[in-house]
């Protein structure tokens, strides 16, 4: 394999690291989407939330682009309509798990609730869903660590 140099258009061997004939820097794929470890989870707004029958359980509509809303099941006790969350989509990969769409005690759920612990964050407690300021967009990257409070 080799690359051609954008600057003079020579072409280099894959090892060289700048142009062999105009010492150009050899050009750096720009990151994709998955590239980014993150790149299933997302900022949602809690639509609905209510009891799962027989079971320590919340069952949660959220909202996670204009047009895509997610049953979630998780047993986080400190949710309620209106919240933003960061949710792990289908994809998603948590604590070396894929988050799938399955059915806990008969309700769909097509994504989870994260804590801080599976942010990789620093604080907050395991099994507390991570809620966010109302700032955080909808749909967008979750932040890389604990917002601070305002």
């Amino acid at each position: 394999m080799s690359w051609v140099c954008a600057d003079c258009e020579y072409e280099n061997e894959e090892a060289d690291a700048t142009c062999a004939a105009c010492e150009a820097p050899k050009p750096v794929a720009a990151p994709t989407a998955e590239d980014d470890e993150y790149h299933q989870f997302k900022v949602g707004e809690i639509l609905e939330c209510a009891d799962v029958p027989n079971a320590k359980l919340k069952h949660l509509k959220v909202r996670v682009e204009a047009e895509t809303v997610l049953d979630v099941v998780t047993a986080a006790t400190n949710v309620a309509v209106g919240q933003r969350v960061v949710i792990a989509c289908e994809g998603a990969v948590v604590k070396g798990e894929t988050v799938v769409k399955t059915n806990v005690k008969g309700v769909p759920s097509r994504g989870m609730v994260c804590d801080s612990t599976m942010l990789g964050w620093a604080g907050g407690g395991a099994g507390a869903a991570v809620v966010l300021p109302d700032s955080y967009a909808i749909g967008t990257r979750p932040p890389a660590s604990r917002p601070r409070p305002q």
